[in-house]
C-alpha cells in the first residue's frame, strides 16, 4: 500500500525525491511514493537503456530513497531530474499488435474499481495499471509519470506477456507512451485526458489510445491510421 502519514486526521500521500544509481553513476532523480522502489528502479534502468532486458540487471538495493542498480551495460550519461513537464525522449520501442479499443473500454470497468478512488479514498494519489494476460499489475503513486516507471518494471519481474493494455487516472503524456512502448504495450487508456504529446507520441507508435472525454464517455483518439493525420499537422 502507499506511504502516507496522518496530519489533523487527514491522510496526505507522501512524496520524495527518489535518487538512481546505475554502475555507481547517479542517473536520475524522480519524485515519487516511496513504495515499490525497486520496480521504479527496474523500470527506469530498462526503459532509459541501461538494460537490455530484466537478466542485464545484476542486482537491485534499496536504502530509504536510494536505488542502486548493477547492470552489465555500462551508464554513461548524466544524471537528470524527471520533473512533470511529461515531454519524453524515445529510447527504444516494441512494435505489438494494436489493442482493441471495444475491449480496452470493457477493461476500464475493471481498472475503476482498483483505483485509489475506490481503494482509500482519502488518498490524493494517482493509479496506473496494466492489464496483461487477464493478470492486472497495479501502482498507485504521486506522480503519474512515476508510477507508469513502476508498471515497466512489474511487468519485467514478472516475465512479459502477449496482450498489454495500460491505463491511468491522469493525463497521458509523450514520457508515459514511450516508457510503455518500451514493452510493447498495445493500448492506453486515460480517465482524465492525454496531453497532445502523449496523443502524437502514441499515433507515430501505432498505439491504441483511448480517452474518457468529458462529456462525451470514452473516446478513441488515435489508431495506427491517425499517424498520417499527426504527420499531415506537425
Amino acid at each position: 500500500m502507499p506511504k502516507y502519514k496522518i496530519i489533523n486526521g487527514v491522510k496526505i500521500a507522501i512524496d520524495e525525491l527518489v535518487k538512481i544509481w546505475v554502475n555507481d553513476g547517479l542517473v536520475a532523480e524522480i519524485v515519487s511514493n516511496p513504495e515499490d522502489l525497486e520496480d521504479l528502479g527496474i523500470g527506469y534502468a530498462y526503459s532509459e537503456g541501461y538494460a537490455a532486458n530484466i537478466d542485464d540487471i545484476i542486482e537491485v538495493s534499496v536504502l530509504q530513497n536510494q536505488v542502486r542498480i548493477k547492470t552489465r551495460l555500462n551508464a554513461s550519461r548524466a544524471a537528470r531530474l524527471l520533473d512533470d513537464c511529461g515531454v519524453g525522449e524515445l529510447v527504444k520501442a516494441l512494435r505489438g499488435d494494436p489493442a482493441d479499443a471495444a475491449l480496452m473500454v470493457k477493461l476500464a470497468g475493471e481498472f475503476t474499481k482498483m483505483t485509489i478512488w475506490h481503494v482509500d479514498p482519502h488518498l490524493a494519489m494517482h493509479t496506473s495499471a496494466l492489464y496483461v494476460d487477464g493478470d492486472w499489475l497495479v501502482v498507485h503513486d504521486t506522480s503519474r509519470h512515476s508510477g507508469v516507471i513502476k508498471l515497466v518494471g512489474k511487468f519485467l519481474k514478472r516475465g512479459g506477456g502477449k496482450l498489454k493494455i495500460a491505463y491511468t487516472t491522469g493525463r497521458v503524456s509523450s514520457d508515459m507512451v514511450y516508457r510503455l512502448a518500451t514493452i510493447g504495450v498495445n493500448g492506453i487508456v486515460s480517465l482524465r485526458g492525454p496531453l497532445y504529446s502523449g496523443v502524437e507520441a502514441a499515433c507515430r507508435l501505432g498505439i491504441t489510445l483511448v480517452s474518457n472525454v468529458r462529456n462525451a464517455g470514452f473516446t478513441t483518439l488515435c489508431t495506427p491510421r491517425d499517424f498520417e493525420k499527426i504527420s499531415n499537422n506537425s
